[in-house]
């Protein structure tokens, strides 16, 4: 049984990744308390007394407006911990022969009319960072540090998680939707945001293929196809109440207009064919993801 460490293991994705692969790995979970990965003396120190076959980092910070008020602050916390952080990480992989599994996002490309997605897993990053919010910037600059550190690696992107199994932590999009619902404080729902999303339990098995496997590459672990915010929201209220749901309809672009507005992919999403193909897998579509997650939910 492969030793895996999983960093970010309080983590609303990787809680439950470990939950679900605890049974195929001997699985170690460290967060910021364990292992700062901030601080290369910490790193060096914790691996000098704990050796794993793989290395997953699911660490980041990911809160997207918070981090914008560190925009262009390479001293600050998002970007010691988004960029600074996985560079470490690769460069102890690279010394201690250890996979590395980098766990990214689409939001290292801009989705915007210039540059639009959904991106596949061959699409180049872009070397701006205009159109790009901070938290996407530096996510975008450690898939290059981490492509570059010469170790054995797969950088893993996923997009809009959500999960059926409680975390007290944080509410994801889809267990939020469903709270505003029930306190009848609907708000309008973007038409014009093209996204991919993944129901967590899905992320899994993928996953623990990278990772048993050592396969190398960039994978994309998101639903089969796209959709909208207003698309996928109506189906899930539709679903959950057994009756149509009234939602208005909001504009991205018009949102994104205000000032200070945080950027985010409004043509985003990811493509599968790619790492459908090399896995041997078939993913499911963001309707059989959300009937996953209800069927659970009412179980």
């Amino acid at each position: 049984m492969k030793k895996v460490l999983v960093i970010g293991g309080s983590g609303m994705v990787a809680s439950r990744f470990i939950d679900l692969a605890r049974f195929k790995f001997e699985i170690t979970s460290a967060d910021e308390k364990t292992l700062d990965i901030t601080d290369r003396e910490k790193i060096a120190s914790f691996f000098e007394n704990n050796s794993f076959d793989a290395v997953v980092n699911f660490a980041a910070f990911t809160n997207v407006d918070g981090a914008e008020a560190q925009k262009g602050d390479k001293e600050g916390l998002v970007w010691k911990l988004n960029v600074e952080g996985p560079k470490a990480l690769a460069e102890i992989c690279l010394a201690k022969n250890m996979f590395m599994v980098h766990i990214s996002t689409d939001f290292v490309f801009p989705g915007n009319e210039a540059n639009p997605g959904p991106y596949s897993e061959d699409s180049i990053l872009s070397e701006s960072e205009e159109g790009i919010g901070w938290y996407g910037w530096t996510k975008n600059r450690a898939e290059v540090e981490v492509s570059g550190s010469g170790c054995r690696k797969a950088i893993v992107r996923y997009g809009y998680p959500f999960r059926a199994a409680e975390f007290d932590l944080k509410k994801d999009w889809a267990r939020n939707l469903l709270g505003i619902y029930n306190e009848q404080k609907l708000y309008p729902l973007f038409t014009d945001q093209v996204q991919s999303v993944v129901f967590i339990d899905d992320l899994v098995e993928p996953l623990c293929k990278i990772v048993e496997e050592g396969l190398e590459g960039v994978f994309h672990i998101v639903s089969e196809d796209t959709t909208t915010p207003y698309e996928i929201g109506s189906y899930v209220l539709e679903k959950y109440a057994g009756k149509l749901v009234e939602i208005q309809k909001g504009s991205m672009v018009e949102f994104l207009k205000a000032p200070g507005r945080t950027p985010r992919p409004r043509l985003g999403g990811l493509t599968v064919e790619k790492t459908e193909e090399k896995l041997g897998m078939k993913f499911k579509t963001w309707r059989e993801m959300v009937e996953e997650f209800l069927d659970q939910l009412s179980s």
